[in-house]
């Protein structure tokens, strides 16, 4: 009883180690994919200027400024006229109404460049046409998880759903994009499966409270304006010509902020990996324990089994037939270990994705690495207990015993 004590003991050693081993590179896998996932949705060569508030800004009320508005978009079009997009966006917190289902929101008052940059498309409709902004009709696009949840199975197409005080006719319902944990909306990333779009002169004219008839006539501030270039090489320079414009624009006030996204992510990216490389030390350090632990088990096995081992050399049992021996003992005990580890290994993985709501991504490869991983340790760390059982002789052990 109290052998195989032990040997549960040994095999928990390496489970905990394959479990955390497992659980750490889902973490990682998914943070990076996350990270990828979120470079794509800015899109590639990306500029993304936001308004700073009054606590942000060393703003001077001598020499006032109007804020980031459609005029910069204008402006910084005619100084780049080769860039490949440039979108300005007003965003709102409201309440959508759809039947008798409602729930919180955010609407974008976009132009169908917006659409370019990220790679969005439609998977029902279309997106918005030059009509519906010209005329800054009242139509929408909205996200798939937004269509599952206001109309269920129904389509959305050509429904009216209620933004705030304004009905809205949903032109096209988005593909449905990974889902983005980390909200970071302040470089333009957002969870576009639960938003609606709507063109920004549609926002501009039904969404003020001027009431103004012309969406030109309302000097309204932009929530963020994203440029993208080109040419990769030219995007720092793009970026510090753009600052340079807009202050002089906003008369000298640093009202604003440009931000490279690709930079920040790229940064973020860094870190993340340096992170997944210190967690894994740590993970492989707890499978160093539970092959010590495989390792003294091991060796206390051959000493309480000297009579076992001279009894079958004195019938004929070779070296290499007493070594076998341990080391198939030790690999089995290692892989029952191992297997139990793959399956908390997940499970931790599946808890942490739950209540964390941390991106985990699990690869067929991670369970093959555990296999052969485990196997391994069973062959290491059996070693040594094998060849000191085998090299002893009959008479030394009967004597032993």
């Amino acid at each position: 009883m109290e052998r195989q004590l032990r040997t549960l003991l040994a095999g928990l050693g390496v489970m905990f180690g394959v479990a955390s081993v497992i659980a750490m590179l889902a973490v990682g896998k998914g943070a990076k994919q996350e990270i990828l996932s979120q470079l794509k949705l800015i899109g590639g060569n990306s500029i993304v200027i936001q308004p700073l508030n009054n606590t942000q800004s060393k703003v001077s009320f001598t020499k006032p400024s109007r804020g980031l508005c459609l005029q910069d978009a204008q402006n910084i079009k005619e100084v780049f006229p080769n860039l490949a997009f440039i979108s300005p966006e007003i965003s709102l917190k409201i309440l959508v109404v759809s039947e008798q289902k409602w729930l919180q929101s955010s609407l974008y008052g976009i132009e169908n460049s917006y659409f370019e940059i990220i790679g969005l498309h439609c998977k029902k409709g279309n997106l918005f046409s030059k009509n519906h902004i010209i005329g800054a009709e009242a139509v929408c696009v909205i996200g798939s998880s937004m269509e599952a949840k206001l109309f269920g199975g129904k389509s959305a197409l050509g429904q009216y759903i209620r933004c705030d005080d304004q009905w809205l006719k949903v032109v096209g319902v988005l593909d449905t994009q990974p889902v983005i944990t980390t909200n970071f909306e302040n470089l333009g990333i957002h969870n576009t499966n639960n938003s609606v779009y709507t063109p920004i002169t549609s926002l501009i004219r039904r969404f003020n409270y001027k009431k103004n008839h012309k969406a030109e006539q309302n000097i309204h501030q932009l929530t963020r304006l994203v440029v993208q270039v080109q040419d990769a090489v030219k995007l720092i320079k793009t970026a510090e010509t753009i600052q340079a414009i807009l202050l002089r624009l906003h008369n000298g006030q640093p009202d604003f902020d440009v931000i490279v996204p690709e930079q920040i992510l790229k940064e973020r990216q860094k870190t993340q990996e340096m992170l997944n490389y210190v967690l894994g030390a740590i993970a492989g350090i707890s499978l160093l324990i539970g092959g010590i632990g495989i390792m003294n088990i091991m060796l206390t096995s051959v000493l309480e089994r000297t009579k076992e081992i001279g009894i079958r050399k004195v019938v004929g049992a070779t070296q290499i037939d007493i070594r076998n021996q341990f080391l198939v003992e030790s690999i089995v005990i290692c892989l029952l270990g191992g297997l139990a580890g793959i399956l908390v290994g997940f499970l931790i993985s599946w808890i942490i994705h739950k209540t964390m709501e941390i991106n985990i991504l699990i690869e067929w490869t991670f369970t093959l690495g555990a296999f052969f991983i485990t196997i391994f340790i069973g062959i290491a760390f059996g070693w040594y207990p094998a060849k000191q059982a085998s090299i002893q002789t009959p008479h030394d052990l009967l004597r032993y015993e």
